[in-house]
């Protein structure tokens, strides 16, 4: 059994009403273009480079003002981009800011509970400490300075009168 086949549309039944309309438009212009291209190498050929200088000069404007439209349209794009990335990262800095902020807490709350001295509170130690050592220093200097007592043996001696002799 052959299989059916199913009927092809024309090229111009699937093309929408503003194409077709498009499409007739350009071909018109086409065969505008032609018409006067004939006209000026049978009528005058002045007429034909007066056309292709006008031609050239239109191409040449309505390049610049593409060129122009493109750049306006990328420099705003980029503008907007560039916002939105200033955007962007500010809302990520006040995030990891945050963050840190919040693991600072809980490490020190964690710290606490497990008797962690804080940072502060070895710091305040350390000048205890330091304190301490000082004063050691300035008991020992005083120390080192004043003059030596005597022992008792050698101050009960002298206090004791002297006994004579045992016969």
């Amino acid at each position: 059994m052959a299989a059916k086949r199913k009927p092809r549309k024309s090229a111009r039944a699937s093309r929408t009403g503003a194409e077709v309309q498009m499409v007739e438009m350009l071909h018109r212009i086409w065969l505008a273009g032609l018409g006067a291209v004939s006209k000026a190498q049978h009528g005058a050929p002045q007429l034909l480079e007066d056309l292709i200088e006008e031609g050239a000069r239109l191409d040449t404007q309505a390049r610049g003002a593409a060129r122009k439209a493109v750049t306006d349209v990328l420099g705003t794009m980029q503008k907007g981009v560039r916002s939105r990335i200033g955007q962007v990262r500010g809302r990520t800095s006040e995030a990891l800011d945050n963050l840190e902020r919040m693991f600072q807490v809980r490490v020190h709350r964690a710290l606490s509970q497990l008797g962690v001295p804080s940072s502060e509170e070895i710091e305040a130690l350390s000048k205890r400490v330091d304190a301490l050592n000082t004063s050691i220093d300035k008991l020992a200097r005083a120390r080192n300075h004043a003059p030596k007592p005597r022992s008792r043996a050698s101050a009960a001696r002298k206090t004791q009168p002297a006994m004579p002799p045992a016969p």
